[in-house]
């Protein structure tokens, strides 16, 4: 009796052996597979986060910094083509002996307006002034809500400004905003927000109207600037060239692009916050000189 008891304790713990055994093959076979998943993440782990370093390093314009954490980033994963393009861009950056350029042929300024009423209290000369291209039919942007400019001479008899950006194939108006004149001459900035109205949508294009309002009581007799704008997604390269540029050289990538209303929305933040900074200053006159614009104009304050 006591000998078939020995065999079937003999059996369980066989059994058991084999069971453990066999347990701790799959938890090590797992654990062979969780760590190959795991180095895979911490790889591109590592790549994301030396890119994003590279970025932020790069748009306070440590670019011998930038380059560093793109070549890691490089190294992280080989052949990327966003860490080779970042690299190339900072190292331009660096290799430069001046300040770039950013003259470029944009013809004369455009000034399309609605001829005004009769019995409008404006003179011919006091017409403001769109500061868009003139070779671009409808101003480009990347923006959801972009800033248009204008230069708007000295009118004391204007009641107030008002921008309005029309959706034509809806009727409807997407963006209302009104200012009150200064009684001075200037560049107005008018800013578009959730505030005022919805944002543009990708690859559509609207209408804007810009207008001096003479009489509150009546409008026909407003002097009216109009032209369109449209947002347009910016490509994976342009986006990378965005983000391994500091706002100065940023200006540079968007005049190259065509993307006049972010380059002056920029040139126009960095001009507000430094306001005797004498590169920006140079920036701003080189933007605007190919308008053949007064001297007058191109020193304006913005109001």
């Amino acid at each position: 009796m006591k000998q078939v008891l020995s065999f079937k304790y003999l059996f369980t713990v066989l059994l058991l052996s084999s069971l453990v055994s066999a347990t701790n093959s799959k938890v090590l076979a797992l654990g062979k597979v969780d760590n190959s998943v795991y180095l895979v993440a911490q790889a591109k782990s590592g790549y994301d986060q030396y890119m994003q370093l590279g970025y932020a390093e790069a748009q306070k314009r440590n670019y011998q910094k930038a380059l560093s954490f793109f070549k890691q980033a490089q190294q992280a994963r080989s052949g990327d083509t966003y860490a080779t393009r970042a690299i190339n861009n900072v190292t331009d950056y660096i290799n430069r002996n001046s300040p770039p350029r950013l003259t470029f042929n944009v013809g004369s300024p455009s000034r399309t307006r609605a001829a005004a009423t009769r019995g409008g209290c404006f003179k011919a000369e006091q017409s403001p002034i769109p500061l868009i291209l003139s070779d671009q039919k409808t101003l480009q942007t990347t923006a959801e809500y972009p800033s248009l400019f204008f230069y708007v001479p000295q009118i004391q008899q204007a009641k107030g400004l008002e921008l309005v950006i029309r959706d034509d194939s809806k009727f409807e108006t997407l963006q209302r905003v009104s200012l009150n004149p200064s009684g001075k001459a200037g560049i107005v900035r008018v800013s578009l927000t959730s505030k005022t109205g919805k944002s543009l949508e990708p690859n559509k294009q609207y209408t804007w109207s810009f207008s001096v309002i003479c009489s509150i009581q009546n409008r026909d007799n407003d002097l009216s600037l109009q032209g369109s704008v449209k947002r347009v997604l910016p490509d994976t390269n342009l986006t990378v060239d965005l983000k391994t540029a500091a706002p100065q050289e940023r200006i540079e990538v968007y005049v190259k692009n065509k993307y006049w209303e972010d380059a002056l929305r920029t040139l126009g933040d960095l001009r507000l916050q430094n306001p005797n900074d004498t590169e920006v200053k140079k920036y701003w006159e080189e933007l605007l000189k190919p308008f053949g614009l007064k001297p007058e104009v191109i020193n304006a304050p913005v109001l």
